[in-house]
């Protein structure tokens, strides 16, 4: 895989696991995404972090960035797609060229052809084995 598009990925995967367990902590809950089941907002504010689940996910905002991310087959926050990369990327100065150029669109392209990255069975975002 592209090396700015796994420094990206593993940052976006990182940030979405970060968001997980702060939730989970600040809520003493096991999963985040049964928020309706344990009676918590569909959004709000705690500490320094904001959240709203949407669909079949969450956008979380840290103090300078927010990830949004969808819950994947059988719970799983490893998944990914293009648009969601690209939209957390922008906001960081390392990534911002590499988005507006296109070059993420093409290295994206790349990694789903070479097998690197894999769709899942349902839905329309991807995993990759190696992040």
């Amino acid at each position: 895989m592209n090396p700015d598009l796994l420094k990206l990925v593993s940052l976006f995967l990182s940030k979405v696991r970060n968001a997980e367990e702060i939730m989970k902590a600040h809520f003493n809950i096991e999963e985040p995404m049964y928020f309706r089941q344990t009676g918590i907002e569909r959004s709000g504010k705690f500490d320094s972090y904001s959240y709203a689940f949407h669909g079949i996910g969450c956008r979380f905002k840290f103090e300078s960035f927010t990830v949004d991310y969808d819950y994947a087959e059988n719970g799983r926050i490893d998944g990914f797609d293009l648009w969601r990369l690209s939209r957390f990327g922008e906001q960081f100065d390392e990534f911002r060229v590499y988005i507006e150029s296109g070059q993420i669109d093409l290295d994206f392209k790349t990694a789903e052809e070479s097998g690197e990255i894999i769709k899942f069975a349902q839905g329309s975002l991807y995993y990759a084995e190696n992040t």
